[in-house]
């Protein structure tokens, strides 16, 4: 079996478009979508503001303003996805999430839907100084409980999820339930593609 299983955040242990875009509308005074939010995220703070519009020379002082609106409500919406809890109970190796979002807000989410025992560690884009999809966070968790690449799976909804597995040398599994396309995802190189989360539990055990 692997040893670490490391876990994007949003899109794919987590639904949480729905506080996002509050947060986003809120700080530009805007009334986007939540499907049209669900299309922005994954880069991080920055990368979603500059999809919504917000100019290069105001992104950091509308990145504040938003993670402060984000802070303060980051889970009035924000469920985990099906089956996720029983899951990540019935998986015995290390569990860990690595997210493009600020770290102290991740672990709050995290601890707030009651998951936060599940995870040796729960590191954001601000714990390591980089963006996904650098490898630098997958080495970071790897570090901590001694996980060698081939013994470590990085599970993910997206194409900076698809970008970083490779980068860091280990096992990519993609789920096709969240904010990316499905066909995209499906179409994305990997070594296993989900349509639920509790199709982890098979694979984890033929490993």
């Amino acid at each position: 079996m692997y040893d670490l299983v490391i876990f994007d955040l949003d899109g794919t242990l987590i639904d949480s478009i729905g506080d996002i875009a509050d947060a986003l509308n809120r700080t530009l005074d805007a009334h986007f979508a939540d499907a049209e939010v669900a299309g922005w995220v994954g880069a991080g703070v920055r990368a979603l503001l500059s999809r919504a519009g917000v100019a290069d020379e105001a992104l950091d002082d509308t990145a504040r303003v938003f993670g402060a609106h984000y802070a303060a409500q980051p889970a009035r919406h924000t469920r985990p996805y099906l089956r996720v809890r029983e899951t990540l109970r019935a998986i015995a190796c290390d569990k860990a999430v690595a997210t493009n979002k600020p770290g102290e807000l991740s672990r709050a989410i995290v601890a707030r839907l009651g998951l936060a025992d599940e995870f040796v560690a729960v590191l954001g884009e601000d714990d390591v100084g980089v963006r996904k999809p650098d490898p630098l966070i997958v080495d970071i968790l790897r570090g901590k409980v001694g996980a060698g690449r081939a013994q470590t799976l990085y599970v993910g909804d997206s194409l900076v999820a698809a970008a970083t597995a490779p980068a860091a040398g280990v096992d990519l599994c993609l789920v096709t339930y969240g904010y990316a396309p499905p066909d995209a995802i499906r179409a994305a190189p990997a070594a296993h593609h989900i349509d639920r989360f509790d199709e982890l539990i098979p694979i984890l055990a033929a490993k």
